[in-house]
């Protein structure tokens, strides 16, 4: 081979290997070791000795309803650890014993309550970020979670109901006509 040659297929895998190399340097621990990965839906972090994952809040299209809390609380300390969760007015307060689970999610088969935890006086629109406090003993820590809605279809049905009204509603699948036809025949 040509010295010329040589030259240029040196100069070519020089090209090639700095920008591989300076790549190589953003992965490297020093830039990604204070990056957190949230795998799942709703905000995580955690207060003192617990776990907070899946914190989230879920209500229908126009929020003109009540929100859904949901959450999972992991003890990972060595005694029991007294948490409670706040938003917009509403409290949730748990006691968790050590390296036991809490879920906060009625249709979920790991649940711990069968309750649904409404928050009744959000106010906030689809897609804002809402403060959550938790509170773990004398730990504290807000975080932040999106107000989601059911716009995606696999959370319509975590989307809760209004408060029931006071006075009864007429039959489902009875039409004005026949109710109407019926008091008649009672009173003729």
């Amino acid at each position: 081979m040509k010295r010329h040659n040589r030259a240029a297929l040196a100069v070519a895998a020089l090209a090639l290997v700095i920008p591989v190399s300076g790549c190589a340097s953003l992965l490297s621990p020093h830039q990604t070791a204070e990056y957190h990965y949230n795998g799942g839906d709703g905000a995580s972090g955690s207060v003192g000795d617990v776990e907070v994952r899946g914190l989230m809040l879920i209500t229908d299209q126009e929020a003109s309803g009540p929100a859904q809390l949901f959450f999972t609380l992991i003890n990972k300390g060595d005694s029991t650890a007294e948490v409670s969760i706040e938003v917009s007015g509403t409290t949730v307060s748990e006691s968790i014993k050590a390296g036991d689970t809490f879920v906060q999610d009625p249709m979920s088969p790991e649940t711990s309550s069968k309750e649904v935890v409404t928050v009744d006086s959000l106010k906030a629109d689809p897609g804002d970020l809402v403060d959550i406090t938790v509170k773990n003993g004398s730990d504290e820590k807000v975080f932040e979670t999106q107000l989601l809605t059911d716009a995606l279809p696999y959370y319509e049905e975590y989307v809760p109901s209004e408060s029931p009204s006071e006075s009864p509603s007429d039959m489902p699948g009875e039409d004005a006509g026949s109710a109407a036809e019926g008091t008649a025949a009672a009173n003729g």
